[in-house]
């Protein structure tokens, strides 16, 4: 009779156990099943912002003051800015074709802020205000052609990295001047203006025709919060 007890004790104590290891596994599904669902929504809700960043993006790949090159993902000011060597402001003097030139160089500015405007309002428009889901980085970089020999002068080199900076700080100033103004406050923190010297670096170069690389690139790059992943 006593090892008929035992045996019930002991598969009373069995059942007790998968019991409990069925609701630890149960509990771990749900757990689970949660964080995919939750990591799926946010994934979700990162690729809409990119596709309504594309279509914002659109008028700028149409528009004959940029040149998209689809391969870097960035934009090319669509025509010449040819410096006499050295120079890096926006001003008669320092380039070939000033008055042709400065007027093109108006015209793109006032598309890229027209264009970025429209971000910003679709931005506010769903709640996304201040950053809180996403926000836009600006990269206004310059280049330079190499006038100097690399590999006998370090000096020129560096020389040729500070004009390119130079040059992507002379364009941003100008384009103030202008009432194109990418740090205005209206833009809260939605707009993060970088100003970049590329020198003689960055991809895309072109390398039959070095005055071809004193030029201008733009990149809008969307930086979405991470919060719901």
């Amino acid at each position: 009779m006593a090892k008929k007890e035992g045996n019930n004790i002991f598969w009373v104590s069995f059942s007790d156990l998968m019991t409990s290891l069925f609701f630890i596994v149960l509990v771990l599904f749900v757990v689970t099943y949660v964080n995919n669902r939750n990591t799926i929504i946010a994934q979700d809700e990162q690729l809409q912002v990119y596709k309504e960043v594309e279509d914002s993006l659109m008028p700028l790949k149409n528009n004959s003051s940029f040149r998209y090159e689809d391969k870097y993902k960035r934009f090319l000011l669509n025509f010449e800015v040819k410096f006499k060597p050295s120079a890096f402001e926006i001003q008669e003097g320092n380039l070939e074709n000033y008055a042709v030139t400065r007027a093109k160089v108006i015209d793109a500015g006032k598309k890229l802020k027209e264009v970025l405007d429209a971000v910003v309002k679709s931005a506010k428009e769903q709640n996304r205000v201040d950053g809180e889901k996403v926000s836009y980085l600006v990269i206004i970089s310059g280049y330079a052609s190499k006038l100097y020999n690399a590999d006998t002068s370090p000096l020129g080199r560096k020389k040729e990295y500070e004009l390119s900076y130079n040059r992507a700080y002379a364009l941003s100033k100008f384009w103030k001047t202008q009432g194109i103004d990418f740090e205005e406050k209206a833009y809260g923190e939605l707009i993060d203006l970088q100003l970049s010297g590329n020198g003689w670096g960055g991809v895309g170069r072109d390398q039959a025709n070095e005055d071809n690389n004193q030029r201008f690139i733009i990149q809008i790059v969307p930086k979405i919060s991470n919060r719901n992943l």
